[in-house]
C-alpha cells in the first residue's frame, strides 16, 4: 500500500532541492571550506551536550544537506545520515568529498532506519524540523531507540512547540490542534519560489517527551531556548536528551 503522505513529502524534498542548497549555500566545494575552518560552529547547538565524539558512532536523522554529518566526520566522529531525499544526498557526498571526508548516506525513510541492518550507534542526533514530520511519534523514537546500542544516546535540537505551533504555522494559533497540515515545504534560498507542499503534524512538548518515554528512552535533560531571532521573550527552541538504557 502506498503512502500517500510520505509520497508527497519525498517529492516535495527532492524538487530543486540541490540547485537550492547551491543557491542559498554555495557549491559543496565552497560549503566545504567553511565547514573545515570550523566545523565545532555548526555543531554549536549539539556538540556542548555530546562532548567528545571522535570515533563515536553518530546517526544524523533526517540529515538533509548532510553538514552536520561532515562537521561531525570532520572532528573525527564516524557519521552516517538516513534521509529520504535523493537530491540532498547528492550535495552531501560531494560535501564530504570536497571536506575530505567519508560519511555514510542511507537514503531511506526515516521510519524504516532500523530495518537498514546498521551497526548500533553511540549517538543519535536531529536537528530542527525533524518530528513535525512523523505521524506515529512513538513509533518514530521507538526506531531511534532501535538504532541505539545499549547505553546510547539521543539528542533532538527541535524548533518550540510553543513557537511552531501558535506562531509559524500560517493556521489559527491552536496549541492543542492535532491535525495533519499541508505547507510549503522550506525554501532556503529566499526566493519566494515555491518548491512543493509536505504534509505536518505540530506536537506538543508534552507529546515529545511522552512519545520518547513511551518508547523506552530515559529522559536526562529537557531545556528550552529563547527565540533570539524575532523574540527573546519566546521560547524558540528544545534541546531534548536522553539515554537507551543498558
Amino acid at each position: 500500500m502506498t503512502d500517500e503522505i510520505l509520497d508527497r513529502n519525498r517529492d516535495a524534498w527532492n524538487a530543486r532541492r540541490y540547485e537550492s542548497w547551491v543557491t542559498a549555500l554555495g557549491t559543496p566545494e565552497q560549503e566545504a571550506r567553511v565547514l573545515a575552518a570550523d566545523p565545532a560552529y555548526k555543531l554549536r547547538r549539539l556538540l556542548p551536550h555530546m562532548g567528545d565524539v571522535a570515533g563515536r558512532r553518530v546517526c544524523n536523522v533526517q540529515g538533509s544537506h548532510g553538514r552536520i554529518a561532515v562537521a561531525l566526520a570532520l572532528i573525527g566522529a564516524d557519521a552516517t545520515v538516513i534521509d529520504f531525499a535523493e537530491e540532498n544526498r547528492r550535495y552531501a557526498l560531494e560535501l564530504a568529498a570536497a571536506a575530505g571526508v567519508t560519511i555514510d548516506y542511507r537514503l531511506a525513510d526515516a521510519m524504516a532506519a532500523d530495518a537498514l541492518g546498521l551497526a548500533p550507534f553511540d549517538w543519535v542526533a536531529m536537528e530542527l524540523g525533524i518530528l513535525h514530520y512523523h505521524r506515529d511519534l512513538t513509533g518514530f523514537f521507538g526506531v531511534m531507540a532501535r538504532l541505539a546500542k545499549p547505553g546510547g544516546r539521543l539528542i533532538v535540537h527541535e524548533f518550540h512547540p510553543v513557537n511552531r505551533k501558535l506562531r509559524q504555522t500560517g493556521h489559527p494559533p491552536d496549541y492543542f490542534n492535532a491535525e495533519i497540515m499541508i505547507g510549503d515545504v522550506p525554501n532556503p534560498t529566499g526566493d519566494g519560489a515555491r518548491l512543493g507542499q509536505c504534509a505536518f503534524r505540530a506536537w506538543t512538548l508534552g507529546e515529545i517527551v511522552t512519545a520518547a518515554v513511551d518508547a523506552g528512552w530515559a529522559i536526562e535533560k529537557l531545556l528550552e531556548h529563547p527565540d533570539w531571532v524575532d523574540e527573546p521573550t519566546w521560547p524558540g527552541t528544545f534541546t531534548l536528551l536522553a539515554a537507551k538504557p543498558a
